[in-house]
């Protein structure tokens, strides 16, 4: 089972993608931040620079992940992705309206992807700046990053409905490095359950069944 998640910029997509990935213990996908990206979409995407090149960048960057899933996916396995193709969609609205007909192109990349579950995490403007202020990125305007989330959190959430087994959960009280809110959200989403592993008092070591 492939399940994507995704929503604007600070809502918590790593955390909860490397949190679910680590309490199933069957692989995730995350797309990475400055560390991993090119040096040069960082400075593109502030400015407003080459659209089709940054959507496509992320595009091919999901795309590899995707791809490579395959090698490990299987009937009884969860496996979780940061961005679908919803996530691209959702981003041409950062963009003004003469570039949209490229960036509806770029959308093909995934066109393969087909997750089995689609999660769009939406929030409250405060809970996005409290933790826009906690992940302290130094590149980061904190300002703008909330403008920008308020623009893509409503494309997400217009987009959607359009998407087929995709399903919308507001993360507001909810912390994803907690038990309560990682089982919140498999319940919220319909995921299937996971192989708790034991633990045991143990005078000496015994064998897990």
């Amino acid at each position: 089972m492939r399940v994507a998640i995704v929503g604007g910029p600070g809502i918590g997509k790593s955390t909860l993608v490397r949190q679910l990935g680590d309490l199933y213990h069957h692989g995730s996908y995350g797309e990475g931040e400055e560390g991993v990206w090119d040096p040069r979409v960082l400075a593109d995407i502030e400015a407003g620079r080459n659209p089709v090149g940054v959507t496509a960048y992320f595009g091919w960057l999901y795309d590899a992940n995707y791809r490579d899933a395959t090698e490990h996916d299987d009937s009884d396995k969860v496996i979780f992705f940061e961005g679908s193709r919803i996530t691209l969609e959702a981003h041409i609205v950062e963009y003004p309206a003469k570039h949209h007909a490229s960036l509806r192109e770029v959308l093909r990349i995934g066109d393969a992807w087909c997750p089995d579950k689609v999660i769009v995490l939406t929030s409250s403007t405060d809970t996005i700046e409290k933790h826009i202020r906690q992940r302290n990125r130094l590149h980061e305007n904190i300002e703008q990053t909330v403008e920008r989330f308020q623009l893509i959190d409503a494309e997400f959430r217009r987009l959607a409905p359009l998407h087929p087994n995709t399903v919308v959960i507001n993360r507001d009280h909810r912390e994803f490095h907690e038990r309560a809110g990682l089982t919140e959200i498999i319940r919220e989403a319909g995921l299937p359950p996971f192989t708790e592993i034991p633990y045991r008092q143990m005078d000496r070591y015994q064998e897990a069944e």
